[in-house]
């Protein structure tokens, strides 16, 4: 497990369990344009409904081949891919967790020197197509400024308190920090990594999925999931998010081979597999 990155980072709680996944079916807004997710079972396909001006990929074109395992899709998202030497467009390996009403995940793409619509980390969110109002603006610039300024000084405290294993005190923290600004991942990674080391990993589980659906970019909520997954004995999950954390920078060979939540995958294929590229 990795802690959260909260003081480079500072320059209602969440239930886990056994709820069914939102369903990912449906018309889901992204960078790409309009997509329509369609299920069948664990089968998972998206075609573009409507293009945007960032890709101009044609309408039914395909652009999503997925597997649906537990709340998460794994599988390709078909990226454009611009600039000098570049192919215009590539199927790249994704990973999206299915929230309510967001896919947030990343991509990973050979084409990493191309221009793409995708985050500095490959990452990318959609959201459900809007059939209400939007919501309220948000708060005026100030006041936003304010409440990040708040929210930093207080993960500083809760890391202070996370380092010297105070992890309720931390906690506390890491939660008024979230109440002072919704959008810090850190925030919600540092939530979990209390419950994680109280050995709740289904509360870890799901302030780390927190994490990644107000940042998709976050890159410690891909390998802190994965070492949950680990933990749980979900090979299959534990192996996709470690993939997706490494081939986008957010792992290193080093790094996994001492970290003892990820034992139990050492014995696989696909972790030496893995091991091997980076």
């Amino acid at each position: 497990m990795r802690r959260a990155l909260l003081l480079a980072a500072a320059i209602a709680p969440v239930a886990a369990g056994a709820a069914a996944p939102p369903d990912a079916a449906g018309l889901w807004d992204s960078p790409l344009g309009r997509i329509r997710v369609a299920r069948d079972g664990a089968a998972v396909t998206g075609t573009l409904a409507e293009r945007s001006a960032a890709c101009g990929f044609q309408e039914g074109a395909a652009v999503l081949k997925a597997t649906l395992l537990d709340d998460s899709l794994s599988g390709q998202l078909r990226v454009c891919a611009r600039g000098p030497g570049c192919p215009g467009e590539e199927w790249g390996t994704a990973l999206l967790l299915v929230g309510q009403g967001k896919l947030s995940g990343a991509v990973h793409l050979k084409a990493s020197s191309c221009k793409t619509p995708l985050g500095k980390n490959g990452g990318i969110t959609l959201t459900r197509a809007r059939t209400a109002p939007p919501p309220p603006p948000p708060p005026a610039a100030t006041d936003r400024e304010a409440r990040r300024a708040r929210a930093r000084e207080l993960l500083r405290d809760g890391a202070a308190w996370l380092n010297e294993g105070a992890f309720e005190k931390a906690r506390e923290r890491f939660l008024e920090a979230i109440e002072a600004d919704p959008g810090i991942p850190e925030a919600y990674n540092g939530v979990g990594v209390t419950w994680r080391m109280r050995n709740d990993l289904a509360q870890a589980l799901g302030w780390y999925k927190k994490a990644l659906g107000v940042d998709p970019d976050f890159g410690d909520a891909y390998y802190n999931m994965a070492c949950v997954y680990a933990l749980q004995g979900e090979r299959t999950l534990a192996l996709r998010y470690l993939q997706i954390a490494a081939m986008n920078g957010y792992a290193t060979a080093e790094g996994i081979d001492g970290d003892s939540d990820l034992s139990s995958l050492r014995t696989t294929r696909e972790y030496r597999a893995l091991r091997d590229r980076m």
